[in-house]
């Protein structure tokens, strides 16, 4: 999209099969905090791994060569030749996205799709008011059922066999 045509959009806002989602306003405290936390459990535990975590605003071009992106906020590639500066090119192998009343709907049922679609391994919707998680692991049966985490759950991570973790600690004050 030329610069000219992007003059007039929000600020943030992603691209998605031509329609354009604006992302504001700004994430919440409470939003901030579960991202920071879920962020530095990730990235401790990706220490010395070939896998980096990123956090938003990092722009993931699902598809190469496609004026279209997402703006996860977080998105865990295990594969370094789709990190490039302008963000990740190609399907994350892990996308998280933590949901807010503006963009619930488009999180459930659009990205969901999407990142199904698209060839990402696992997706996880968190729900920072409900205090659950939802993971949804993508595979030869497209259309599994996520398993669903609360607060009193330890959270198994797929694509990392030796990852927990402790839900009430992604949701702590």
């Amino acid at each position: 999209m030329e610069q000219k045509q992007r003059d007039h959009l929000p600020e943030r806002y992603e691209l998605i099969g031509g329609v354009i989602y604006d992302m504001t306003p700004s994430p919440s405290t409470t939003h901030q905090r579960v991202s920071s936390h879920l962020h530095a459990k990730l990235w401790y535990f990706l220490q010395g791994k070939p896998c980096e975590v990123f956090t938003a605003p990092y722009d993931v071009y699902l598809i190469d060569d496609v004026d279209e992106w997402v703006i996860p906020d977080l998105s865990v590639i295990c594969d370094p030749s789709k990190i490039q500066e302008k963000g990740c090119v190609g399907a994350p192998d892990l996308v998280v996205e933590i949901l807010s009343k503006s963009t619930a709907a488009k999180d459930r049922r659009v990205k969901l799709k999407l990142y199904r679609t698209a060839g990402v391994k696992e997706y996880w919707i968190v729900d920072p008011y409900g205090q659950t998680v939802e993971v949804y692991e993508f595979g030869e049966n497209m259309l599994s059922l996520p398993e669903v985490y609360g607060v009193d759950d330890v959270m198994k991570v797929g694509l990392f066999e030796d990852l927990e973790i402790t839900v009430s600690e992604i949701f702590a004050s």
